[in-house]
């Protein structure tokens, strides 16, 4: 029998292990995502994808604004990154980039929409999943009443986004916004004290 002990040592050293794989993972789909960009994104017409490619980083900005002082999520500390912000701003520049390119450059733009549905749920369900992972290893957290599945949510309406805001910018703007006001609201974001 297993006393409480020997049970502490062995989570710890599994939670140890988790936090390891989870730091190199982050590296690691760092390197996979800039493969799969150069194999599969249109970089001929990049500049066309460009826009869009903006779109999410400026909305990230945003969020880490709003929510600077009542964070939703936390980026943990990692092997090779020391805190969220700069975790924030890893993701941002070297994941959403390349993610953007290879999402716009492979949508099927011309197919039925059950087609162009089930290509987005691809996507939501894929970054759902790796952000599962990543909070199973703990390198991200979830803060202030935010759970899994407010991120399933956004990444729900961030891949529609991006399609939308490839064609119709204004619009995919205009979605953002409301969405960004009921997140304030539901969450009660306390902007009335930011600096």
């Amino acid at each position: 029998m297993v006393n409480n002990r020997t049970r502490s040592i062995l989570f710890s050293v599994g939670g140890l292990m988790l936090y390891v794989i989870g730091s190199y993972t982050l590296v690691f789909a760092t390197f996979a995502l800039f493969i799969l960009a150069w194999l599969l994104g249109d970089w001929k017409n990049w500049k066309k994808y460009y826009p869009t490619i903006l779109f999410p980083i400026l909305l990230d900005f945003f969020c880490s604004i709003l929510t600077y002082e009542h964070g939703l999520w936390l980026f943990e500390k990692s092997l090779f990154i020391p805190n969220h912000t700069i975790t924030d701003f890893y993701i941002t520049f070297l994941h959403f980039p390349p993610k953007v390119l290879i999402y716009l450059s492979l949508y099927p733009y011309k197919s039925p929409l059950f087609k162009q549905l089930a290509y987005i749920t691809i996507w939501v369900v894929g970054n759902s999943l790796i952000e599962y992972f990543f909070v199973l290893t703990n390198i991200t957290t979830y803060h202030n009443g935010w759970n899994f599945w407010w991120s399933v949510l956004v990444w729900s309406m961030m891949f529609p986004l991006l399609r939308l805001h490839h064609t119709k910018p204004l619009w995919a703007w205009l979605v953002s916004l409301g969405f960004t006001i009921f997140i304030i609201i539901y969450f009660d974001l306390p902007i009335t004290k930011l600096k």
